[in-house]
């Protein structure tokens, strides 16, 4: 939904969110399950157990596409090859030589270039906007054939954990469903068109859990997904006060955050099935999926990804590397070489062979998401914050700090987009997510130093909490 929508959207009363909720619904059902969504689906779901020597075909054909497009439609990486006196003729011959001699692109250039980035071969079949981990959201252009790819590559991955299309699913996710003040459930809301319960985040503290679950043995989902630090909440509650569930899932599949072991054994000791990760982005990132032995497979047929070390180099076996992705999955706005700045524990054998049937290699961990949870008397346990800034202009980059439990720090690096409007929006925001009684204290700064590890930290809190 846009702003406007949005606003809309928490100003109505229950039965109206329901109606605008399953229009959307409705919208976006016509929108990705099409006759070409069907054909990628089937597409992707052989090329999960083809030969390598296949799988690295189709991967050579699609950079080959993307490349092309990319000289004769896209104004930012046209200029690039210019510079570097690629011509067509050498994408034929090797295109992954080409892609070498492409420059790395930055997080700054994807944000504030985006229209320079933007394939003109291409329909304009939707925008949305990436929440942003630095605090600070892009716009994505999108068309049909993306949405399409990129939607068949995510139900792949339900399939080869043993759940079909269309299931009873909830998700968990940093969208406010239901509005933020309220005290009483529903906590949640039914999409009808997907046959999904999308429940509330912020609402999870532990005097509404037993609603939380109440609703969830009544829904009995096959595949609940979504945020492992709301799920994990859920799940320490459960085994802390023993409830016994009348409903087993399939499978849960989490996102979007670090995945903790710690979370992970919680998890699947509550709800008695498998936890299983996976990585992409908002932007367009290829797709790392958690197969049914529990490896993450870099998911060749969505994209080409590179590891490199803190010097830049290709780093080695075992190390922590720095993910940088060329995607099959965002032909309209194209990422070449993206630093997408997230990392990854590369696995320590180079040609590791997987017991799943599927060939495409392996990592052993993503490293990367890092983002704390936090936590309030008013809403308890927060996972992740970055849906607060979504939709809004004018900030380069946040970091929010949690000082204690009543005093939150933001600081904002801002460019002359941001205005008092903006900063009203992300009070109400930071408030709707953390409770009416913080105080908030934003300071414009210049800098915002990185972590030790080298990494941006957008959340951080520096006290200790009872998990």
């Amino acid at each position: 939904m846009g702003k406007i929508q949005d606003n809309l959207y928490q100003k109505s009363p229950h039965f109206i969110k329901f109606l605008l909720l399953n229009v959307k619904g409705y919208l976006n059902s016509r929108k990705r399950y099409t006759k070409s969504f069907y054909t990628f689906l089937e597409e992707y779901q052989n090329l999960w157990y083809s030969d390598i020597n296949k799988i690295n075909k189709f991967q050579r054909d699609q950079l080959k596409q993307l490349l092309y497009e990319c000289y004769h439609y896209t104004e930012w990486y046209q200029s690039l090859m210019i510079e570097q006196n690629i011509s067509p003729d050498d994408i034929e011959k090797d295109p992954y030589t080409v892609l070498a001699k492409m420059p790395i692109l930055k997080k700054f250039e994807r944000k504030t270039k985006v229209n320079q980035l933007v394939n003109t071969n291409r329909a304009l079949n939707a925008i949305g906007y990436t929440s942003g981990t630095s605090g600070s959201p892009t716009v994505n252009y999108l068309d049909s054939e993306s949405i399409n790819r990129s939607f068949a590559l995510w139900r792949r991955f339900h399939r080869t954990i043993g759940v079909d299309l269309k299931v009873r699913q909830v998700r968990f996710s940093g969208r406010l469903i239901v509005n933020p003040v309220n005290t009483e459930p529903p906590f949640w809301m039914y999409n009808y068109f997907e046959n999904q319960l999308l429940m509330s985040t912020y609402h999870l503290k532990e005097n509404n859990i037993d609603s939380y679950i109440a609703k969830l043995n009544k829904f009995r989902p096959k595949l609940i997904d979504g945020y492992p630090s709301a799920i994990y909440i859920i799940s320490k509650y459960i085994n802390k006060t023993n409830i016994q569930l009348n409903f087993n899932p399939a499978a849960i599949a989490v996102t979007a955050e670090t995945l903790y072991d710690y979370q992970r054994t919680e998890i699947e000791k509550a709800f008695n099935c498998n936890v299983y990760n996976q990585y992409a982005s908002s932007e367009g990132s290829p797709f790392i999926t958690e197969c049914i032995s529990g490896n993450l497979h870099l998911n060749l047929d969505s994209g080409v990804f590179e590891f490199l070390n803190e010097n830049g180099n290709k780093a080695k076996l075992g190390e922590i590397a720095q993910l940088v992705v060329t995607s099959f999955t965002n032909l309209k706005t194209p990422l070449i070489r993206y630093n997408i700045e997230d990392t990854v524990l590369l696995h320590k054998e180079d040609n590791f062979i997987c017991n799943c049937g599927c060939n495409m290699p392996i990592i052993e961990k993503l490293t990367g998401r890092e983002d704390d949870i936090l936590w309030t008397e008013e809403k308890g346990y927060v996972g992740r914050m970055d849906t607060a800034y979504k939709g809004l202009i004018g900030i380069v980059r946040s970091q929010i700090i949690q000082e204690n439990a009543e005093n939150v720090t933001i600081n904002l690096i801002i460019d002359d987009n941001y205005n008092q409007n903006i900063y009203n929006d992300l009070i109400t925001n930071m408030k709707n997510r953390l409770g009416q009684k913080i105080i908030f204290k934003i300071n414009i700064v210049s800098e915002i130093p990185l972590g030790p590890n080298g990494k941006f930290d957008a959340v951080k809190r520096n006290f200790e909490i009872n998990l």
